[in-house]
C-alpha cells in the first residue's frame, strides 16, 4: 500500500490549473527582480541563499495579494487570480521602467511624486526607456489570457489551498537549507544572515535599499516597515554628539574669504544633465561649448572638471538639495519628500549672516509642485519662486507650454535682475539638456561626425544651445554692471544616463564646476577629483561666512583636500534628515 505522502499522492492533490496561474504572478515578480539584479545591480553582493530569499519573498507577496483579492471578490478564486496577475504585471513593469531612470525600486516617496508624470519633460523622457525584453509583458498577457480561458473555474477548494501549502513548504525548505550553509562559514553565521535578510535594520534600508527589496520583497519592505516606523526618528544623545563633532571640525572646511569685497551677490546656474566631457570638445571643427570654454581658460576663473555626482534616486532634486543644504540625499527614499518637513540651513540663509538685506529668488522651468520645488525653495531660504506658470502670465506668453526652454529661463532671469536690489541671491535651473536625446533644439548648429552615436550628437547640440543662452546671460550681467559684483557659480545637477547617449563605458561620469569672481584660480585651489557635497562648503569659505555649520563637504580652497563623501558622511546625513536635527539643535 502506497503512503499517502508519496510523490504520486501529492501530485493528485495539486490543482495544476491553479498552480500555473498562481506561479505566473510569481514569475512577474521574479522577472522584475532579476532584470533589476542584472541591469541595475544591488549595493552589496548576493549570498548563496539570496535566490531562495528572493523566491520566498515573491511567494509571500503573491500569496498576500491573492488572499486580499480573494476576499474583495467575495471568495471567487478565479477572479482573484486574474487581478493578482494584473497587479503583479503592472507593478513589475512600473518598477523596471522607473529603475532605468532612477536606478532603484519604487518606494512610497517615489509613488508620492507620481504627479510629476504630468510634466512634459518627464513624459517625453519615458519613451527613451523601452528595451527589447519589454516584449515579456505583452507575451505574458497573451499567455495568461489563453491559459485563463482554458482553465477550469477555480473555487476555494482544499485542493487549491494544499497546492499553496506544498509550494510554500518546498520554498522554505530550500531557503533554510541555503541559510544552513552559513553555519560552516568562518565569518558569517546563520543568525547573522537571518537577521540581515528577514529583520533588516534601518541602516541597511538607507544604505542598501535595492538589496533590501530583493531579499525582503515588497510586502515586508513597503508595508510592514512603514507600519512599524515613522518617517522621522528620535536621535540618541550619542548620535547628536557624533553629528556635532563632525560639523564642528573646520580643519577641512575653512581657509578664509577670497572673494573681493565688492562681490556680494550670488548667481547660481544649475545646469541640467551636464557632463564635463563636452568642455573643450571640438566636433566637425566646431566648439561644443565656446562660451564656457572661454571661462575655463580665463585665468581668473576656477574650473574643476572632475566633480563626482552624489545624487541618489531624486536626481535633479537631489542635486539642488546637495548644493543648497550641504547634505547628502537619502538612498532609499525621495529626499525632498522627507526633507520638506525639516528645518534646513540653506545657502541663502547662510549668506544673510554677512548680508542681512539679501533677497533670494529661484527660477525654475517647470510647475512649482514638481519635486516639491515650492516647499523646498522656501526651506532653503528663498523668498520667491518663479515657475513656468509665472512666466506665462508675466511675459504674456500663453504658448510657452508646461516647461520653459533655457532661452526663456535666462530671458526671464534678465527681466527679474533689472529689478533686483543688491545684494541678491538667484538660483536658475536649466532644462534643455534633459532627456530624451532622440531630438535636439534646432538653432542652426548641426553635427555630422559619423563616429559619434546620433543620440550623443543630439546631446552635444543641446549643450551648445544651453552654452549659447548662458553666454548671453553673462553678457547681460556685464551690461547691467552686475557681473563684477556677483559670485557666479555654474554647476551640474547630475550626469545624463550614458546608456541613453549610447556612450556607456566611453565617457567618465564627471561634472563641470565653475566659480567666477571667487578670487581663486586653479593654481590656488584643489582641481582634482571632488564631490558635489563640497560646493556648499566652498561657497561659504569663498564668501567668508562665519558659521558653525558649513555642510558636510570640504572646501576646495584647500590644496590638501581630502575626500568628503564616505559611508560615515552618508550615515550622518541620514541622521540629520530623518531626525530633523536642525529643528531642535540649531548651530550658531
Amino acid at each position: 500500500m502506497k503512503s499517502k505522502f508519496s510523490l504520486t499522492a501529492i501530485k493528485k492533490k495539486i490543482n495544476k490549473d491553479f498552480l500555473i496561474l498562481f506561479m505566473m504572478s510569481v514569475v512577474n515578480l521574479l522577472f522584475l527582480h532579476y532584470q533589476f539584479l542584472f541591469s541595475i545591480g544591488l549595493e552589496s553582493s548576493c549570498f548563496k541563499s539570496s535566490p531562495f530569499d528572493n523566491l520566498t519573498a515573491c511567494l509571500l507577496d503573491v500569496s498576500v495579494l491573492l488572499f486580499i483579492f480573494w476576499l474583495l471578490s467575495f471568495m471567487r478564486l478565479h477572479v482573484a487570480l486574474a487581478i493578482t496577475f494584473a497587479i503583479t504585471l503592472v507593478w513589475s513593469f512600473c518598477n523596471i521602467f522607473y529603475s532605468r531612470f532612477f536606478y532603484q525600486y519604487l518606494s512610497w516617496t517615489a509613488m508620492g511624486q507620481a504627479g510629476n508624470m504630468t510634466d512634459g519633460t518627464v513624459t517625453s523622457s519615458l519613451f527613451e526607456g523601452f528595451e527589447i525584453y519589454d516584449l515579456y509583458y505583452p507575451i505574458m498577457i497573451a499567455l495568461f489570457c489563453w491559459l485563463y480561458r482554458r482553465s477550469k473555474k477555480c473555487d476555494v477548494k482544499v485542493r487549491s489551498l494544499r497546492t499553496i501549502i506544498y509550494v510554500w513548504v518546498l520554498s522554505l525548505l530550500l531557503g533554510l537549507a541555503a541559510h544552513a550553509l552559513y553555519i560552516f562559514h568562518p565569518e558569517m553565521t546563520i543568525v547573522y544572515q537571518y537577521h540581515k535578510t528577514v529583520f533588516t535594520p534601518r541602516l541597511y534600508d538607507s544604505m542598501w535599499p535595492n538589496w533590501t527589496y530583493f531579499h525582503k520583497g515588497f510586502i515586508r519592505k513597503l508595508f510592514i516597515d512603514q507600519l512599524t516606523r515613522s518617517s522621522h526618528i528620535e536621535l540618541t544623545e550619542e548620535q547628536k554628539a557624533e553629528i556635532k563633532k563632525e560639523y564642528m571640525d573646520h580643519s577641512q572646511r575653512v581657509t578664509g574669504r577670497t572673494a573681493p569685497e565688492n562681490v556680494k551677490n550670488v548667481v547660481f546656474i544649475l545646469v541640467e544633465s551636464y557632463l564635463a566631457a563636452p568642455s573643450d570638445l571640438i566636433v566637425d571643427g566646431k566648439e561644443i561649448t565656446p562660451n564656457l570654454n572661454k571661462l575655463r581658460h580665463d585665468s581668473t576663473v576656477y574650473f574643476n572638471g572632475h566633480m563626482l555626482p552624489n545624487v541618489s534616486i531624486g536626481r535633479s532634486s537631489d542635486g539642488q538639495f546637495i548644493y543648497m543644504s550641504g547634505l547628502l540625499p537619502l538612498h532609499s527614499e525621495i529626499t525632498v519628500s522627507v526633507a520638506r518637513d525639516d528645518t534646513i540651513i540653506g545657502l541663502p540663509e547662510q549668506m544673510r549672516r554677512s548680508y542681512p538685506d539679501m533677497k533670494g529668488m529661484t527660477i525654475i522651468p517647470s510647475n512649482p509642485t514638481l519635486w516639491e520645488q515650492q516647499a523646498m525653495s522656501k526651506s532653503y531660504g528663498f523668498e520667491k519662486l518663479f515657475s513656468a506658470l509665472d512666466y506665462q502670465t508675466e511675459m504674456n506668453d500663453k504658448d510657452a507650454g508646461g516647461c520653459l526652454t533655457d532661452e526663456m529661463i535666462f530671458t526671464y532671469a534678465s527681466q527679474k535682475d533689472l529689478h533686483n536690489t543688491e545684494p541678491f541671491f538667484s538660483l536658475l535651473l536649466t532644462v534643455s539638456m534633459h532627456l530624451p536625446y532622440n531630438t535636439y533644439f534646432g538653432h542652426g548648429f548641426e553635427l555630422s561626425d559619423a563616429n559619434l552615436p546620433q543620440r550623443y550628437k543630439n546631446y552635444l547640440i543641446n549643450c551648445h544651445y544651453t552654452d549659447l543662452q548662458i553666454g548671453k546671460y553673462l553678457e547681460f550681467l556685464k551690461e547691467q554692471g552686475l557681473y563684477d559684483n556677483s559670485l557666479i557659480v555654474i554647476a551640474a545637477d547630475h550626469e545624463p544616463p550614458l546608456r541613453y547617449l549610447d556612450m556607456e563605458d566611453r565617457l567618465p561620469i564627471e561634472l563641470p564646476f565653475y566659480i567666477i569672481n571667487g578670487g581663486i584660480t586653479n593654481e590656488d585651489a584643489w582641481d582634482g577629483e571632488c564631490n558635489q557635497l563640497d560646493v556648499y562648503t566652498t561657497i561659504l569659505d569663498i564668501m567668508g561666512i562665519e558659521s558653525q555649520w558649513r555642510g558636510l563637504g570640504h572646501t576646495l580652497l584647500n590644496k590638501n583636500y581630502q575626500n568628503s563623501v564616505t559611508d560615515h558622511t552618508q550615515i550622518l546625513s541620514d541622521w540629520i534628515i530623518y531626525g530633523n536635527y536642525f529643528g531642535k539643535n540649531m548651530p550658531q
